[in-house]
């Protein structure tokens, strides 16, 4: 499938961490995912260590995902559907930076 991008965006979450539970220094898991959204509103999401690879980084912020937002507005990407109905990005993300 092809879309246009409209913006580049990131979600955050935390999930308890059961398996530690009983252990009085338990901490709850960080999960992230970053993906683009299109104009047909499809949200594709982003390999993560692509993004660090390409921008020679070891974290992604707020910072990083402003600037990935502008580089791919307005860019036409290729994307699939997974296994589990999300949907990836076609190929490397320098293939269209």
């Amino acid at each position: 499938m092809r879309g246009k991008v409209k913006y580049v965006t990131r979600s955050i979450w935390y999930k308890e961490n059961v398996q530690t539970v009983w252990s009085s220094d338990y901490h709850a898991v960080r999960y992230t995912n970053t993906y683009a959204v299109l104009y047909n509103g499809d949200k594709v999401n982003i390999d993560e260590d692509d993004i660090r690879d390409y921008y020679d980084r070891s974290r992604i912020t707020d910072v990083l995902i402003n600037e990935l937002s502008n580089d791919l507005h307005n860019v036409w990407i290729n994307y699939s559907e997974g296994d589990d109905e999300d949907y990836w990005l076609g190929g490397e993300l320098s293939d269209y930076i």
